[in-house]
Parts: C-alpha cells; structure tokens; sequence
C-alpha cells in the first residue's frame, strides 16, 4: 500500500478532487498564483499542461508546502535581523 504525503495511513481514501484542492492550494500559497490541475482519468491528472502520474502530485504538493514554509521561515528571519538592526542603531545613538 502507498502511503500518502497528504494524509498519512489515508491513500484508500483520497479522492481525486482531494488531492486536486491540495495541489491548487499549496501552488497558491507559493506562487501567489492559481495553477491549473484536473483530474484527466484514473491515476492521471493534468497540471499545468502536463499530465502526471497521482504519485507525482502528492509528492509535488508536499514540496510546494515545504517551499511556502521555507519562505516564511526566512520572512521572519529577515524581519528579527532588521529588529536587531534597528535596535544597535538606536544604542549606537546614545
């Protein structure tokens, strides 16, 4: 049995639209854009033109939530350096 990235211990039970919704989701969250998925037929879907394998997408999806958490991650970081940034300018001015 094929363990599934989106729901673990779930493979049986993921339906085509589910893993459809998940695709457009995470694209969205990393791109800011909409990207196109549809099911085509059996384990095939069509995304962005391509058509790929379920597998695939799953994996895809797991790598574009890690890509949108990877970018937050480094937003935070960026915005705690310029904190620290501005608080050495201050006390430099005492």
């Amino acid at each position: 049995m094929t363990m599934s990235v989106l729901h673990p211990h779930k493979a049986d039970t993921l339906t085509a639209q589910n893993i459809v919704d998940s695709y457009r989701s995470a694209y969205y969250a990393a791109n800011s854009r909409a990207g196109d998925c549809r099911h085509s037929h059996g384990r095939w879907f069509l995304v962005n033109g391509v058509e790929r394998e379920r597998g695939w997408l799953l994996v895809e999806v797991e790598r574009l939530r890690q890509e949108t958490i990877s970018k937050v991650v480094d937003d935070n970081a960026d915005s705690a350096k310029n904190r620290i940034f501005r608080l050495i300018r201050r006390l430099k001015r005492l």
